[in-house]
């Protein structure tokens, strides 16, 4: 990294010292005075390593120089460590796989290793060169792409490098999140003679996933070989002016401490659970055909064809118990001419009864005279689009939603997160930066929310229980019906961002019905609210 003629070129300011400090850990070059002590004091530990380190979990933050320093070692992992050709088994390709969070940051690596290889000593190491992928003389490949399991799975890989790790996806139900991805990573490298390199690196997000799990693993361990490394931006590049963090501080305290000083985040977590999502799914049900006598409900998510963006749109009604049924989930991908699709959608919609539709601001103008001219009305939703989600979260949870079986639909709302700001406002929404959308969530959302009846407080609690107490009645298994030995059962409901637990010991009293009085006049139907929340309060979970 040193040598201009090879890896040094962009390496030259005095300023990129830190980086040579790390280049020496995974070379298991012995650090001097000064690297050795901004070792200690980003990894939390005492003891240098004894020789190069195999795995190293990189966090720092905004414009530290991140993606420089790892297409750098890929390059060299790929044509400078090793004749792979000697190495490996006859037949055998060696692979470095750099791997982007996103298309956009796979195409920033691609550019840094372009840049690179214009070096004439390296430049004459290579033998092809494709948009997805370098061979070398060596035998080596280095491929360049998105975070994806099944290109990992199966590799000869002598090093797996991800940036912006902490982005990728966290939940169970991706083939291809962080977890996988590594996972599928570790065995390719465990034939490799070194013992491969694996290097993982990013600026904090979120507390969980992979990349928190291996920080609180090794950050400060001294007994772990390997290692996590943590320092804000300006440790890694003193020239980032004071300026730039203090204005990022100003405008959103909490994301700039993530992204420059790397302290995680804590006013972000998961809007809601896989699970959840896929107890409200009617599986194999992909549109339900319009009923006569059923009034239907759309809310419309536009677009104007030649972004990233989708042009969207969801049906719905509510059936006689008051939940909302999805009908109808559709999505044009760009590029597209959003007459067309107007055009198309208000076929649908007539074919519905629906003679009106919702949906959000967005091009508002346009949007409203396209489908006045095909003979629907728009209008213009009065909640946001975190609105829109904060709204529909309760029906999801109580189960007063079933949705139609999407695969993708259920990753955009599994992939949204959900912030609480210093003002203690909530807003929910995609990060952003995985290049996912959440066009099909939108739309789906607006239709609870705007079919949902008053779900609020004590209702929505009762309704959960009301369900589930049915449920185990008919299943013989009922809190209510007398045990010689009652056993406990333990009782959740999330509505909102509130949670209520019920100790039940099969002593209880069922929900609250009608009664009849003797005098044979029927008393008036009680508050559901106020009978609920006073067992909340005799049960002591609410003041």
């Amino acid at each position: 990294m040193r040598d201009p003629k090879l890896l040094g070129g962009p390496f030259q300011a005095p300023t990129f010292w830190t980086w040579f400090c790390v280049a020496k850990l995974l070379s298991g070059e012995p650090l001097d005075e000064r690297e050795a002590e901004l070792f200690r004091r980003c990894t939390g530990r005492t003891k240098l390593p004894d020789g190069p380190v195999r795995a190293l979990i990189f966090l720092s933050g905004r414009r530290s120089g991140k993606d420089r320093f790892m297409s750098a070692v890929a390059i060299y992992r790929a044509a400078l460590a090793a004749d792979w050709s000697q190495t490996l088994s006859q037949g055998e390709q060696g692979v470095v796989l750099l791997l982007g969070a996103d298309k956009k940051q796979a195409r920033i690596l691609r550019s840094y290793c372009a840049g690179l290889l214009q070096a004439p000593l390296l430049s004459s190491l290579v033998t092809r060169n494709t948009e997805e992928r370098v061979e070398f003389r060596n035998g080596a490949v280095l491929e360049i792409a998105t975070n994806d399991a099944d290109l990992v799975r199966g590799r000869s890989a002598i090093a797996v490098l991800g940036t912006e790790a902490c982005f990728w996806r966290t939940d169970g139900a991706s083939a291809s999140n962080d977890e996988e991805v590594v996972g599928a990573a570790e065995p390719g490298m465990a034939m490799i003679p070194d013992g491969g390199l694996l290097m993982m690196a990013s600026s904090v997000h979120r507390r969980r996933g992979y990349m928190h799990r291996r920080w609180k693993e090794l950050h400060g361990n001294d007994e772990a070989d390997d290692i996590c490394w943590l320092s804000p931006s300006s440790t890694m590049n003193p020239a980032l002016p004071a300026s730039v963090v203090e204005k990022a501080l100003a405008k959103d305290p909490a994301r700039a401490r993530a992204e420059f000083l790397s302290i995680w985040r804590e006013d972000v977590s998961d809007f809601i659970p896989m699970d959840v999502l896929e107890s409200a799914t009617d599986f194999g049900v992909r549109e339900r055909p319009p009923q006569p006598s059923t009034r239907y409900f759309a809310f419309t998510d536009a677009a104007g064809g030649t972004g990233k963006d989708g042009f969207a749109i969801c049906l719905g009604h509510r059936d006689k118990h008051g939940a909302v049924i999805l009908d109808v989930l559709r999505e044009r991908a760009p590029r597209f001419v959003p007459a067309d699709v107007v055009k198309e959608y208000a076929d649908i919609l007539r074919r519905y009864g629906i003679r009106s539709i919702k949906g959000d601001r967005y091009s508002s103008g346009w949007n409203a005279n396209e489908w006045e001219r095909n003979g629907i009305h728009y209008e213009p939703s009065d909640l946001t689009k975190s609105e829109l989600f904060l709204s529909a979260l309760p029906m999801l949870l109580s189960g007063q939603a079933r949705l139609l079986d999407s695969e993708k639909l259920r990753l955009q709302f599994v992939g949204l997160e959900r912030r609480v700001h210093s003002n203690g406002r909530e807003s929910v929404g995609d990060d952003g930066r995985t290049g996912s959308h959440d066009d099909l969530a939108n739309v789906c959302a607006g239709v609870l929310a705007e079919l949902k009846e008053d779900w609020s407080g004590g209702r929505a609690i009762f309704e959960v229980y009301r369900q589930q107490a049915e449920a185990e009645r008919i299943a013989g298994d009922s809190p209510f019906i007398k045990r010689d030995k009652p056993e406990p059962i333990k009782r959740t409901w999330a509505v909102g961002s509130v949670e209520w637990q019920l100790e039940q010991e099969g002593r209880g009293s069922p929900p609250p019905q009608n009664d009849t009085p003797a005098i044979g006049r029927a008393a008036p139907a009680p508050n559901l609210d106020e009978v609920w929340n006073e067992k909340l309060k005799k049960a002591g979970l609410v003041a």
